[in-house]
């Protein structure tokens, strides 16, 4: 399912860039690993632009890190998507109900218009002085047809699906009691905290393990959460971000034109 996991961020880079500058689906997939492997020392991975940009020719650079910014914030928003329905359908409120479930919605809804229009969003927002430089981003994001939007959102929705996926399947690997819908649910909850939660990925085992210790606190098998935890950890960054390390090697990035 690693596999899977970044071939289908590979094909949403190679999309992204089809009015930017065509690449194979290896060059996705080098870039992709590449910035996974940079961004391993970023919060929240955000370097992760930068490997794969650097494969791509230098005046196609700038709007290359735009349409990064799409992908990652597609996911991200696919992310927050699942966290606030599962905390909208989960026992997390208790008594905040009256206020955790209209304010959900809410949120659920602005986020959800602003990435569909992140054209507009980005003309609306710099409409205050200090955050005009975005205006010059809004052009760049008209490079992206409708149609690619829906497609990068799907494609970031089957990816995001992977994962609790992986976690079912380790965790009954572990003679684990929990069914697929439990499973969602927290994988749910738990990638929505992670992604609120500023932190490094070389660092995320431990802020994820602990997440994880309150959200599957429920399956009372504090043990096999935190061995899936690290196998989750290990199969999806530590195995990609090295192969990602030997495409750096090979490659002169800085000189790359």
């Amino acid at each position: 399912l690693m596999l899977l996991n970044w071939s289908l961020e590979s094909y949403k880079w190679k999309t992204l860039l089809d009015n930017v500058e065509d690449i194979s689906f290896y060059q996705a997939v080098k870039g992709v690993l590449s910035g996974l492997a940079i961004g391993f020392i970023t919060p929240n991975r955000v370097g992760e632009f930068a490997g794969k940009i650097a494969y791509l020719r230098s005046e196609n650079r700038a709007n290359g890190a735009v349409m990064s910014f799409v992908g990652s914030s597609a996911q991200l928003l696919v992310t927050i998507q699942a966290g606030l329905v599962a905390v909208l359908f989960s026992g997390f409120k208790s008594q905040l109900d009256v206020f955790v479930t209209p304010l959900s919605l809410v949120v659920l809804l602005i986020i959800s218009f602003a990435w569909f229009k992140l054209d507009l969003f980005l003309r609306w927002i710099s409409r205050f002085e200090w955050l005009q430089k975005w205006n010059k981003h809004s052009e760049k994001l008209s490079l992206v047809s409708v149609g690619n939007m829906s497609r990068i959102y799907l494609v970031s929705l089957i990816r995001y699906m992977v994962f609790p996926l992986q976690y079912f399947v380790l965790f009954k690997m572990l003679d684990t009691n929990i069914d697929f819908f439990q499973c969602l649910s927290m994988t749910a909850y738990s990638y929505f905290l992670l992604a609120i939660v500023p932190t490094y990925a070389i660092a995320e085992i431990g802020t994820r393990g602990s997440m994880n210790l309150m959200v599957f606190s429920v399956l009372n098998a504090p043990f096999n959460v935190l061995s899936v935890t690290l196998l989750i950890w290990v199969i999806n960054l530590i195995l990609p971000a090295c192969i990602g390390l030997v495409f750096i090697s090979k490659s002169k990035l800085a000189a790359h034109d």
